[in-house]
């Protein structure tokens, strides 16, 4: 069986595998002599040959089995775990299946006269003779009413067992070829042979096909379980893992990305002795037809194995796919699955038809439980100046990529100094780099170079910076303090910076990722706006989604081009402006980390808007004092002024912003260097004054 869709699940060990074989043996043989009696009735002018045994040893092997058909060489051992009756006493995989699927006796027989040709191929040359057409090589359903139904006055009931809406062909459990009529006559001359999946599975293998295989993973169980999380899986293993036999609930677990929730489930799963697989959704076949075919292969294997379901993203089928909603509907209306859906908390509810759904939380991990976690890890190496708690509060991590993380950072301390221990910025960089999620065109990732003392502005603002600065260091503990209960909702921290162009918001968004040591994710309104109904939430929606895995500080600049007046609900498109922008704000008030907001006109802003965000702080064109600072700290210490600069009057006679001076200083600067060697003289900064000022539409006094 060296087939490439044969895939080990590591869930049965070789000798699992062997007595599995052996015990499904036992089955074959007593449908391999019944099958071969039959033939001796029916059969006129028969051929004996060496497959088939004579009509005297079957007789015997009947009363008293061997274990195995003839054909079976080497035979397998005649072992403890074949009783009198020669079949085994242990529960093995056809056992479990008959049970999982409620199947009766005949159903049974069907389904072990449908392994048969998997198992020799000379049983084709068989059923051939037994049906008298050398085109029939596979058992027909006439065939399988013959040889288990007794007595005869019975057959009509064994053939609703056959029909499409019974288990074998209903689960798919046996495979058809349709006959061209309708009527029963023909209906009986249908062939069928078992599932290949089936009858890998009752080896103790597993066979996915290729569109399976290519949307479904297996969810190891790695680590041990995490203190606090105590209740949440006892509540899941209760929903989960239970002997009840009908339709249970959809677990829907709502949570984060990353948050852990398919590990959670693996390992109530491992804790049952079962294994738990993950579908994707989205790689699911294009055409529909293959995507049903893809789910009964899914859910069939699942109800066989008993195994743990993850699927995700749900919402994926519920806003395009609507049509293949109906079929996994369909699919999960089956007794004893256990399914879990990963849904994000923001998402909209999805509703199966006819599904009971069971909502569940995945606790988050607070800092302090991350801080622990880290410290467990580091203690065994030699580490300098590391502030878990700090490092806990900025970034993402779990138990399962926390140790590669920890890895990475080793790595890169012994890049800096191989005699030097590992210390914050080895670790910062790793869990920096790990986080980083691909915002493609809809942001640009900022590395921040700068801090609070590189940035100039009025005490007021640099204590309102400071004020936010604390609000994303202790929001956490307030929260946990009972102002969760209390404020209920709307606990993210958002910030609205407003004022002219070129007084600093940029700059001060970056100085407070600086400040936590993360990277500044830089978003322009202007280019996710879309005037294509639905297309600007979707472009939200990604954002929000990759910030949230990102450790980055969210910066949104030209809130302009969203955050206008509320306008009038006259039409369909004001309706729809309306609805993009709650659904910002509804993104700001639940995310976990800061999001910055920038805009030059505070007035564009409706109030209503404007009291949804934490702080507002506005940028103001700096006095004369500052600009003085601002002059005195943008020349390098590599540059040379002349005497002749007079840095306070340039100050007074200027009014210029921030950037203003830096692309005066610049420009001042190469000039210097193609005139006079580098020195900068008054000359030069005048020219750059001017030329700075005409770009603005400003005259030189």
């Amino acid at each position: 069986m060296n087939d490439p869709h044969i895939v080990d699940g590591d869930t049965q060990s070789d000798q699992d595998r062997t007595d599995h074989h052996h015990n499904l043996m036992c089955h074959i043989e007593r449908i391999d002599l019944l099958l071969q009696q039959h033939y001796y009735r029916q059969a006129e002018g028969y051929h004996r040959s060496d497959f088939l045994l004579s009509e005297e040893e079957i007789a015997v092997r009947l009363n008293q089995p061997l274990g195995a058909p003839a054909w079976a060489t080497p035979r397998p051992r005649q072992s403890r775990s074949i009783d009198e009756s020669g079949l085994p006493e242990r529960e093995d995989a056809l056992t479990q299946l008959i049970e999982r699927f409620d199947l009766t006796d005949f159903e049974s027989n069907v389904l072990l006269l449908g392994l048969l040709p998997h198992f020799d191929r000379r049983y084709r040359g068989l059923f051939s003779s037994l049906q008298g057409d050398a085109q029939q090589s596979l058992p027909t359903f006439e065939l399988a009413l013959a040889l288990f139904n007794d007595p005869a006055s019975a057959t009509k009931l064994q053939q609703v067992r056959l029909l499409p809406h019974a288990p074998l062909l209903g689960y798919r459990l046996l495979e058809t070829q349709d006959s061209d009529a309708a009527d029963m006559e023909s209906w009986g001359e249908k062939s069928f042979i078992t599932a290949t999946e089936v009858f890998h599975h009752l080896l103790g293998g597993r066979y996915f096909s290729p569109e399976l295989q290519n949307c479904v993973e297996s969810l190891p169980a790695r680590g041990e379980r995490e203190e606090g999380f105590e209740a949440f899986l006892s509540t899941l293993q209760d929903q989960l893992i239970s002997p009840q036999k009908d339709i249970r609930p959809l677990v829907m677990l709502r949570g984060r990305e990353g948050s852990g929730r398919a590990r959670a489930v693996a390992q109530v799963a491992q804790a049952a002795g079962r294994e738990a697989l993950s579908m994707d959704m989205s790689r699911l076949p294009e055409d529909d037809v293959e995507a049903e075919q893809v789910f009964v292969q899914f859910f069939r294997y699942a109800r066989m194995s008993a195994a743990c379901v993850v699927l995700r993203p749900l919402s994926t089928l519920a806003e395009s796919r609507k049509t293949l909603l109906g079929s996994l509907s369909r699919q999960l209306e089956q007794p004893g699955l256990a399914v879990v859906c990963l849904v994000d908390p923001l998402d909209p509810l999805v509703w199966l038809r006819n599904m009971p759904q069971f909502f569940l939380d995945m606790p988050t991990r607070s800092t302090a439980a991350k801080s622990l976690l880290l410290d467990d890890l580091l203690a065994p190496l030699d580490t300098s100046d590391i502030d878990s708690t700090a490092l806990s509060r900025c970034f993402h991590f779990t138990p399962e990529t926390l140790p590669s993380i920890i890895r990475e950072a080793t790595f890169y301390s012994r890049q800096r100094d191989r005699n030097d221990g590992l210390d914050r910025q080895d670790l910062r960089k790793a869990m920096r780099l790990r986080s980083q999620q691909n915002f493609g065109k809809l942001a640009q990732r900022v590395e921040p170079a700068r801090n609070l003392d590189d940035l100039i502005v009025s005490d007021e603002l640099r204590q309102q910076l400071r004020e936010i600065t604390a609000a994303i260091k202790h929001r956490e503990a307030v929260l946990h303090a009972g102002f969760h209960d209390k404020v209920g909702y709307g606990t993210g921290i958002s910030a609205l910076f407003c004022g002219p162009s070129g007084t600093g918001k940029t700059m001060a968004a970056e100085v407070l990722a600086a400040s936590q040591g993360v990277d500044l994710i830089k978003v322009d309104l202007s280019t996710v706006v879309n005037k294509y109904i639905g297309e600007t939430e979707k472009n939200l929606s990604r954002i929000f989604d990759l910030a949230e895995a990102d450790a980055g500080v969210l910066f949104f600049d030209e809130a302009d081009a969203l955050f206008g007046k509320r306008s009038e609900t006259k039409d369909a498109k004001d309706r729809h402006a309306n609805i993009e922008v709650s659904y910002l704000l509804q993104r700001l008030e639940s995310y976990p980390g800061l999001v910055v907001l920038a805009t030059n006109n505070r007035g564009h802003l409706d109030d209503a808007f404007s009291r949804r965000f934490t702080f507002i702080t506005r940028f103001s064109f700096p006095d004369a004092a500052l600009r003085e600072r601002m002059w005195r700290a943008i020349w390098p210490k590599g540059v040379r002024l002349s005497e002749d600069v007079d840095l306070a009057s340039l100050a007074t006679r200027a009014d210029v912003t921030g950037a203003n001076i830096r692309n005066i200083a610049l420009l001042s600067t190469w000039l210097a260097a193609d005139e006079t060697g580098g020195v900068v003289h008054a000359v030069h900064i005048e020219c750059a004054l001017k030329r700075e000022l005409a770009k603005v539409g400003r005259l030189m006094l």
